[in-house]
């Protein structure tokens, strides 16, 4: 099994560990599962043009550099990812942020989305 495909592997299991959080009133566990999803993703969409960044911060930047500013990834859906780095690191290490079900359930939709998207992206290339 390629290292792209491990990364897809890693979203599909984060988006059902964020999904059965949810399900267990656990709000801001899921975020971040939520938000690993997408990340693997995109590592997955980087690792496809042979880029790779060992930070969160240096996914964001190469996703939208390489995919976002060329037209390869639309704005809206970039966006999803960076939101929900964001909403993760205030889940993460936040102790004044409260999560609810409205967010924790906004974020896995925006996860599945961002994922689908990678998914098609990577099966127009081959």
């Amino acid at each position: 099994m390629n290292e792209i495909n491990k990364f897809l592997i890693l979203a599909t299991e984060d988006i059902q560990t964020a999904q059965f959080l949810h399900d267990s009133q656990r709000f801001r566990p899921s975020i971040s599962r939520a938000y690993y999803a997408m990340y693997y993703a995109a590592q997955a969409l980087l690792l496809s043009e042979g880029l790779d960044t060992s930070t969160h911060k240096g996914v964001i930047k190469l996703i939208n550099f390489h995919f976002t500013q060329t037209g390869k990834l639309p704005l809206n859906i970039a966006k999803l990812l960076k939101n929900a780095h964001d909403l993760r690191q205030l889940g993460d290490y936040s102790t004044d942020f409260i999560s609810d079900e409205i967010i924790s359930e906004k974020i896995i939709e925006d996860a599945k989305t961002f994922v689908n998207e990678v998914e098609i992206m990577l099966m127009d290339k081959n």
